[in-house]
């Protein structure tokens, strides 16, 4: 008679011979055990390194061809003619700030345009006739001793209405645009990378600003205006006797469309 065992106040069969042990683990048991994974860290890839242009907008692949075409887009055939040439060059305003244009020499026009690289889009497009261009002046910018802001470097500053001299409110104007001139410098990214320096330098830009205007002079002069404009070699003045605002903004290139961490404006 086989022997019983007693369970719960009941009988039962003794169980037969299992046989070999079995796992009635779950199969993740096996894989991710009870003890903490202590010495793992995950493993950190370096990035890529970044441009020498210090993350220009216009830097990045088919945005300038793009403004470029963009802007073309927007032009008369009749009063601009052909383009000539294109630049991306920084305009100085009146207060000494840095803003970042788009530059077009066509056969009638200078055209300089505030473009948004960011968003792909013109905010405002500004066209000087070249025939009404009458002072071209080249050499470096000069301050007052008080200003804290005193930037080094050749520009130049085109003149279509010499003998207009600018208002009092216009000068204290920040946003003022009835100025009688525009200077114009080097781009930033001239000496970054060498993919658009050919379009960034001021100097080779005024040699065909100068050609350009030339011959229109010749082709349509305008009544009472001198046959070709003045050109001069000295420095050139900037009326900014502290300067804190445009400091600032220098120091952070705000007049630039570029790349700044989380934020690209």
């Amino acid at each position: 008679m086989e022997p019983v065992t007693t369970v719960c106040g009941g009988l039962q069969d003794t169980p037969a011979d299992p046989g070999p042990h079995v796992d009635h683990q779950e199969p993740h048991a096996r894989l991710y055990p009870k003890e903490p994974r202590t010495g793992y860290a995950p493993s950190a890839l370096e990035p890529a390194p970044r441009r020498s242009g210090g993350d220009y907008f216009i830097l990045r692949s088919g945005v300038l061809e793009q403004a470029i075409k963009d802007v073309t887009g927007l032009l008369s055939p009749d009063v601009d003619g052909d383009v000539q040439s294109a630049w991306i060059l920084t305009e100085v305003d009146h207060w000494n700030q840095d803003q970042e244009r788009l530059v077009l020499l066509t056969q009638h026009s200078l055209l300089l345009c505030q473009y948004d690289f960011v968003g792909l889009s013109s905010s405002q497009l500004f066209r000087v006739p070249l025939n009404f261009i009458d002072t071209i002046t080249w050499g470096p910018f000069t301050y007052p001793s008080t200003s804290l802001n005193k930037r080094e470097g050749q520009a130049m500053r085109i003149q279509w209405d010499k003998l207009r001299q600018p208002s009092f409110l216009s000068r204290w104007n920040p946003w003022a645009r009835d100025l009688p001139y525009v200077t114009l410098a080097d781009h930033p990214a001239a000496a970054r990378d060498e993919t658009v320096a050919h379009m960034c330098q001021l100097e080779k830009f005024k040699a065909q600003l100068v050609e350009r205007v030339q011959a229109e002079h010749v082709v349509d002069p305008l009544p009472g205006r001198a046959n070709g404009p003045l050109l001069l070699e000295k420095p050139i003045p900037m009326d900014t006797y502290v300067g804190l605002l445009s400091f600032i903004s220098s120091k952070a290139e705000l007049g630039y469309s570029k790349s700044r961490g989380l934020f690209g404006f």
